[in-house]
């Protein structure tokens, strides 16, 4: 009885000859890219620059009801994948618009909650019940495969991407990371505005970027207030380094060059206007607390920081296009006027915009998709700047991310956890306990290079500009997945998949290992299965290459179950399962 190995060594063999079924599937995976975002069509290029602004009008719903290819599309953009037939018709009976209201009003997911409930698990009688550090990392994936709240949990992700923190170190408490979490997750439908002040005030990011204890300057010493997370909030979190139109495009002198959006001084400026903050679950009261304390204490990690008077640097403070804060403010009034003028800056819109649009959508939006959701993000119709529920709306509804036939450059590489929850959720996998064991998948040598939480840096896991050399360089398109998507990594990610369908689950001990329902897949013939992948895993977007492949795969194993396992992997690297179109 064939048991499907040779078969799908076969069919790398065919798609590459002469390559080894690792290099096989790197060459595989490149050309899913490249075949899905580096063919021309004359879609107008995501980094392209445009002297002027153009005139923008907020983005207005899709008129037609949804098909049943584009509610696949939708599903993929806005969760971590579909759980089934059911669910996608469910959407096209739904709507659009009455899915994401349901979304909206779902309450968010409290990461804490999970970690309280995992507490001194696995530790013998007597001991001090202690958290670890993977029942964060658990806490994430529980609320993507099994949280009601999934457009919550997707926007948080894409969050995350853009506030970074990241234990990669590994230092950063437990409980700190899920309260991160959980704050990301309590803003995503909120205001901008807000979430940056929780984001700047969270103790996790003050401690990962080092505002927290941040004290003025002292010229006898020769020490000045921590720049790291001025710099980084405004390089990665808001506006960019350099001047942006209202679409996005690069803002362009009389010379025809890009221009910046603010220089070291003002770095500087905000590092002094952040100076001063401390854990807010201390006495400010007294100046002893502000370095001196037992960082163990859970209770300090969970509660927005507090300022210390004596700490704050008292002089004025140079900001963005010229605004200067006046000497001797409270560090509070600092703070909020060093927000107000970031969130007021008009890069914003179009930053953020174009960003949650690469997460959620298309790596490349045209810039007059990115100028509609920056309209909204300006005015959500109601006067509101920066309603991220209205931002989120215009994003997914957009004209250009609707349909059932998506433009050239409507295409994304699906990022390696987002494949593995696609899968899990696909597949149906439970485990007996509810639970899960997910937990390091950031190694790109066995695993997905890729894990929440672990990011390598504050840069996250790949520059939204990143832009590989080839056909993509040449359209002037970026794919910013590919950055991570070497060789060794797109070959340990099939491997990594191959050993889940062969296994039939993820995760020890036993309890909490989550098994796939391949039986359900085992019961349909070989038209049905390949229509069941298709659904789930392509938005019925299936080449007829891919078909044809498949066909002919499962018709050659005699096993049911193994004929499956095999259609699984081929569909795990397959260029139309990998790209999201």
């Amino acid at each position: 009885m064939d048991d499907g190995t040779d078969t799908i060594e076969v069919e790398i063999e065919e798609a590459a000859p002469g390559l080894s079924t690792g290099t096989a599937s790197a060459a595989l995976a490149a050309a899913a890219l490249l075949a899905a975002c580096g063919g021309g069509g004359g879609a107008e290029p995501g980094g392209s620059a445009s002297p002027a602004a153009p005139a923008t009008t907020p983005a207005t719903p899709a008129a037609p009801p949804p098909t049943r290819r584009d509610a696949a599309r939708f599903l993929s953009q806005a969760t971590f994948g579909a759980i089934g037939p059911a669910q996608v018709d469910a959407l096209v009976t739904q709507g659009f618009d009455g899915w994401l209201t349901a979304q909206f009003a779902k309450p968010a997911a409290l990461h804490i909650d999970y970690l309280n409930s995992q507490r001194g698990r696995d530790q013998k009688a007597g001991e001090k019940p202690y958290l670890a550090e993977e029942t964060s990392y658990e806490a994430v994936w529980q609320q993507w495969l099994t949280g009601e709240d999934q457009l919550r949990a997707r926007v948080s992700w894409a969050l995350l991407q853009t506030f970074v923190i990241s234990n990669i170190a590994p230092d950063i408490r437990p409980v700190a990371m899920s309260s991160y979490m959980d704050m990301l997750n309590r803003n995503a439908f909120g205001s901008w505005r807000t979430l940056l002040q929780d984001v700047a005030l969270h103790p996790a990011m003050g401690y990962y970027l080092n505002m927290l204890e941040s004290e003025k300057e002292n010229a006898a010493k020769g020490t000045h207030p921590n720049e790291n997370f001025a710099r980084e909030v405004l390089q990665l979190f808001s506006i960019g380094l350099i001047q942006l139109n209202a679409d996005g495009t690069p803002k362009l002198d009389s010379a025809g060059k890009t221009q910046p959006t603010y220089d070291e001084a003002v770095v500087k400026g905000f590092a002094k206007a952040f100076s001063g903050w401390s854990y807010g679950a201390l006495d400010n009261t007294k100046a002893s607390q502000f370095h001196d304390h037992d960082d163990n204490n859970e209770a300090l990690w969970v509660v927005p920081m507090k300022a210390w008077a004596s700490y704050h640097s008292p002089g004025d403070k140079l900001l963005l296009d010229g605004k200067t804060l006046p000497a001797g403010q409270t560090p509070e009034k600092d703070m909020a006027d060093a927000l107000d003028a970031i969130f007021q800056h008009p890069n914003v819109p179009p930053f953020f915009a174009k960003q949650l649009i690469q997460r959620l959508v298309t790596s490349n939006p045209s810039a007059a998709y990115v100028g509609r959701v920056a309209a909204v993000f300006v005015n959500d119709g109601s006067g509101v700047r920066g309603n991220l529920k209205a931002v989120v709306r215009a994003v997914l509804m957009d004209a250009e991310a609707r349909g059932d036939s998506p433009a050239a450059n409507v295409a994304k590489q699906r990022e390696p956890v987002i494949r593995f929850a696609n899968m899990l959720r696909g597949l149906g996998a439970k485990s007996t306990s509810g639970l899960n064991r997910i937990q390091y998948l950031d190694s790109s040598d066995d695993a997905l290079g890729q894990s929440p939480l672990l990011a390598p840096s504050v840069f996250n896991f790949y520059s939204p500009g990143y832009r590989p050399a080839g056909p993509i360089a040449a359209q002037g398109w970026v794919a910013p997945e590919f950055q991570i998507s070497g060789e060794t990594a797109v070959a340990s990610s099939l491997n990594f998949f191959a050993d889940l369908f062969n296994g039939g689950g993820y995760g020890w001990p036993e309890q909490h290992r989550l098994n796939l329902d391949l039986a359900s897949l085992a019961a349909l013939d070989a038209t049905a299965l390949i229509d069941r992948l298709d659904l789930l895993f392509f938005n019925l977007g299936m080449s007829a290459t891919t078909r044809s492949r498949l066909t002919k795969l499962v018709a050659a194993i005699d096993s049911k179950t193994e004929s499956v396992k095999a259609a699984l992997i081929v569909t795990a690297l397959s260029p139309d399962h990998v790209i999201q179109r």
